[in-house]
Formats: C-alpha cells, structure tokens, sequence
C-alpha cells in the first residue's frame, strides 16, 4: 500500500509544479481567461490539432517574430511582440499542455 502512495507522488507531483510554471510565467501578464481563450481559438483556427496547436504555441514562444504569431497586426501594433521564453523546453511544453487543457473548448468539455 505504501508503495502505491509513493508511486502516486512521483506522478503526480510534477503534474503540481508544471501548473505552477503556466501560473507563474503565463498569468502574471494574461489576467484575463477571455484574453487567453481568444488566443486558443486563434490557434485552433490556425492549427487545428493540439500537436500542431502546441508546436506552434512552442516555436512562437521560443522565438517571437511578427511572421509566426497568430495575432492580427492592430494586436501586434498596440502590444508588441512577445519576448523569447527564459524557461527550459520542458518546462515550457509543459506550461503550453496546461494551457491548451484548460482554454481548449474540447478540453472544456470532457
């Protein structure tokens, strides 16, 4: 039994601290749920499959340039490109799985 209760830890206690790290490097500056709900429709609409959605939310983030964002042009104009992520790769495809199961509609519904 005590066995099981640690290997339940391992599992999910990285789990915890990936929804720390969208916490805390995403929602410092996207307050809004609206604001990030727009940006994965936009993404969607673009992409439409969460591997192609979440690799393109990836290289973007890695590497922010008006040519790759989803966003129109007044967007971009009123609030500039996105600076390049400081977070390592896995801590950022883990923060952009958290994202897309929560602003997802699919998601949403399940």
């Amino acid at each position: 039994m005590r066995k099981n209760k640690l290997v339940m830890i391992f599992i999910f206690l990285p789990l915890l601290s990936f929804g720390n790290i969208f916490e805390t490097n995403c929602l410092q500056c996207h307050t809004v749920n609206k604001q990030l709900e727009m940006f994965m429709s936009r993404y969607l609409l673009k992409y439409s499959s969460e591997k192609e959605v979440q690799k393109a939310i990836f290289l973007y983030l890695k590497n922010p340039k008006e040519e790759t964002s989803i966003m129109p042009m007044g967007f971009l104009n009123r609030f500039g490109i996105k600076e390049k992520s400081t977070l390592s790769d896995n801590e950022l495809k883990n923060a952009i799985w958290l994202y897309y199961k929560k602003f997802a509609p699919q998601a949403r519904l399940q």
